[in-house]
């Protein structure tokens, strides 16, 4: 064999390992920095989507596994308003086998978000922080612009590289409490609302899985503050009642018809609970003066002596549901 001939066949030979050496190190450099990638550019969306600063303490992204979470997701108030955090989200939870995400359709079996607090605030011009969120989303999107005289279209072509339908089968929403701020009295000027589960299923989105992820802020606020409404509670004024319903509507012109639908279903399921927390809300209410927001371990106790722990009351209710 020609000696040239051998020392080249052993130089490329070299390159050819350090190429894979190069190519199995990138691979696993992005696997080790996906999760600090994703976590940063959730925060980034959700700022800009919510016009208030979003953050995330940490995300696991489950490549084989298909298991993704995210612990602990805070949404800042609006300006003008307590510094306490508007949304805190504990863990969400999402199953997507990579079997369901390379079809027809990109189909999520479960997103899964527990311990859910949102802080329903009035602030001193009578409006709520909520209704200020949602006109950020609504200009975002572009929901907030007249609508305009509707005009002839042609027929319409689909895209090149269209996306894909997107679909969760499942969004649970865990462990929910919505804290009235400054509305109906309570200890500091807060009351603690304990909802029981929610569940929303098959919601989809045409516009393929960045949009139905855009839109799943606007379900999880409509679905809670429904809940609210249909608990029908005692002390919530026509003026708050009527933010709440204005910001459920907002949220309605910015989301299909197809997800109003499915929020509307997770809402009536929940609806002999719902009720149940507007009754011992109303006879808790009679008695109270001071603790409203302390934490009870049952509604009973908490229905005979009328000034203990509004909030806690209803973690006696419900607080054994998972």
């Amino acid at each position: 064999m020609n000696p040239s001939t051998s020392r080249r066949g052993a130089v490329l030979r070299k390159i050819v390992i350090v190429l894979v050496l190069a190519i199995i190190a990138l691979v696993l450099g992005t696997v080790l920095f996906l999760d600090s990638i994703a976590r940063a550019g959730i925060a980034t969306a959700g700022t800009i989507a919510l016009g208030v600063k979003t953050s995330v303490h940490d995300v696991s992204i489950g490549l084989v596994s298909g298991k993704t979470s995210i612990d602990l997701l805070e949404v800042d108030n609006p300006q003008g308003y307590a510094p306490v955090k508007f949304v805190t989200l504990g863990a969400i939870e999402v199953d997507a086998p990579f079997s369901g995400l390379t079809g027809d359709k990109i189909v999520i079996d479960r997103v899964a978000i527990r311990n859910l607090t949102i802080d329903v605030e009035k602030g001193a011009d009578g409006k709520l922080n909520i209704e200020k969120i949602v006109d950020n989303l609504k200009k975002l999107t572009g929901a907030d612009k007249p609508p305009t005289q509707p005009t002839p279209s042609p027929e319409p072509t689909p895209p090149a590289g269209e996306s894909k339908e997107a679909i969760i089968k499942e969004l649970r929403l865990e462990k929910i409490q919505v804290n009235l701020r400054n509305i109906a009295g309570g200890k500091d000027g807060v009351v603690e609302v304990k909802l029981p589960d929610l569940v929303v299923r098959d919601l989809s989105s045409k516009g393929g899985v960045n949009v139905l992820a855009s839109e799943i802020s606007g379900v999880v606020i409509s679905a809670v503050m429904k809940g609210v409404i249909a608990a029908n509670i005692e002390g919530l004024g026509s003026d708050v009642l009527g933010g709440m319903q204005g910001a459920v509507d907002g949220i309605g012109g910015m989301i299909g018809g197809q997800l109003r639908g499915a929020v509307d279903s997770g809402i009536n399921n929940a609806g002999d609970a719902l009720k149940g927390i507007g009754k011992e809300l109303g006879n808790i209410g009679k008695g109270v003066t001071e603790g409203a927001g302390k934490v009870l371990e049952g509604a009973g106790g908490a229905l005979k002596d009328g000034v203990k722990g509004l909030g806690g009351a209803l973690e006696g209710v419900f607080g054994g549901k998972k």
